[in-house]
């Protein structure tokens, strides 16, 4: 009974210690996720309350947290040939340029072109979230 309480206490701790590596790598991953949802959602809320800096900060935002794809942890699939880190890079590229059209279009009052740009970003977000996180 004892052996077998100290093997279970042992494992228990293995896991316990083994998991923190883990977790750091992916936090930092979730941390910039979270607040590109935040960016976007701080945009969207600049369009509902028709206020510019509001939008100028969430693109601000935005386009920082774009900066830090190397925070994600991207793994290409073994039998498909598809370079999951080149097409996270090209699209983050594609967001910061819809982010600086959404900008543009909302100063010239293009409200229409703006929404446009808005749902190509939300369209660009859960296409990559399919192809390279894999939700």
């Amino acid at each position: 009974m004892k052996k077998m309480l100290l093997v279970s206490v042992v494992l228990g701790s293995v896991f316990l210690m083994a998991s923190p590596s883990k977790t750091v790598e992916n936090q930092g991953m979730r941390n910039t996720m979270q607040s590109m949802e935040v960016s976007m959602a701080y945009i969207q809320k600049g369009f509902l309350y028709n206020h510019k800096s509001r939008i100028k900060k969430g693109i601000t935002s935005l386009r920082k947290e774009l900066k830090n794809i190397n925070s994600f942890i991207i793994e290409n699939d073994k039998d498909i040939n598809f370079n999951a880190k080149e097409y996270a890079e090209k699209e983050t590229k594609a967001l910061d340029v819809l982010a600086s059209g959404i900008l543009e279009d909302f100063e010239k009052g293009n409200k229409d072109e703006v929404l446009i740009n808005f749902q190509q970003m939300l369209n660009r977000c859960v296409t990559c979230h399919a192809l390279v996180r894999k939700w």
